[in-house]
């Protein structure tokens, strides 16, 4: 069964680098890697004899279109039967390719899978579904970022990233594809490692926002609000008002907006786990 690899990225040469090296080191080799430069300022020519070697289809965009539609644009340029996705900062384990294609030779239309932190990892981070539950669905994204997701291409042609998300992509997609009856499976193990919060990723990005800016990235909560339900669309909406508090300015706007728009309870509740992870040490999540 052959896999195609999609790697978006944008101005992290470096980061690249060390994803096409994990991807070259797989214990079986993809049938194709395909590259989408979301209209990168910095060069890249430094990888350029790496992304040959690969035979890498590089597919540079005239302009920026978000890292949803450029997954699309990889999609809609794969041929492969299964499309493995991959974030230009993550690196895949050498068993990763091979661990994936057992359980799309088994059957599954969609496949996710733990992972460890990149440069601490003794902190590994591992749902114990064999499937993708309901459950696990409705505390959030509890399995893994895009870089422990692959999906038959024929399924993501027909389902394809809503582009009009700026934030929990990975989520979106895979609430859509359970509530369809997927054969979605879960590997309960660490087969990647995750770049945990990047000066330029999404966490970096939310410290500085204004409260009356978080609005669009509530959509995905209001999207699935049905399928979260009363409670768990309350926390969800809490814990994104709220995600990485102490490093933000006027954090009193930003618990009184979490008790307006999630309620008191919600709002208490998320303090209370914050308190519970510290004296428990728990790992991060995503």
């Amino acid at each position: 069964m052959k896999i195609s690899v999609v790697i978006t990225t944008r101005n992290r040469p470096h980061f690249l680098e060390e994803a096409l090296y994990g991807i070259s080191r797989q214990d079986i080799k993809p049938f194709e890697i395909i590259v989408v430069d979301d209209c990168s300022t910095e060069s890249y020519d430094n990888i350029e004899s790496l992304m040959e070697s690969l035979s890498v289809k590089y597919l540079k965009q005239p302009f920026n279109v978000g890292a949803n539609a450029a997954r699309n644009i990889g999609i809609n340029n794969s041929s492969g039967a299964i499309v493995a996705f991959l974030d230009d900062d993550d690196v895949w384990l050498p068993n990763y390719l091979s661990e994936v294609h057992a359980r799309f030779l088994e059957g599954a239309d969609a496949v996710v899978t733990g992972f460890k932190q990149l440069g601490n990892e003794n902190v590994i981070v591992v749902n114990n579904d064999e499937k993708v539950t309901k459950p696990s669905l409705q505390r959030g994204n509890t399995y893994c970022g895009m870089s422990g997701f692959s999906c038959r291409r024929k399924v993501l042609e027909e389902n394809q990233f809503d582009e009009n998300l700026p934030n929990g992509q990975d989520w979106d997609m895979f609430v859509r594809l359970f509530t369809k009856g997927m054969d979605f499976r879960n590997i309960p193990k660490a087969l990647f490692l995750y770049r945990f919060q990047n000066e330029d990723g999404i966490g970096a990005k939310v410290r500085k926002l204004a409260p009356k800016d978080i609005y669009p990235r509530l959509a995905s909560a209001y999207k699935h609000k049905e399928f979260l339900g009363d409670y768990w669309f309350k926390k969800r909406v809490s814990e994104q008002v709220l995600f990485s508090l102490k490093h933000k300015k006027n954090k009193k706007e930003w618990v009184f907006l979490s008790i307006e728009l999630a309620g008191i309870k919600a709002t208490a509740n998320y303090f209370v786990r914050v308190l519970r992870r510290k004296i428990l040490k728990k790992p991060m999540a995503i």
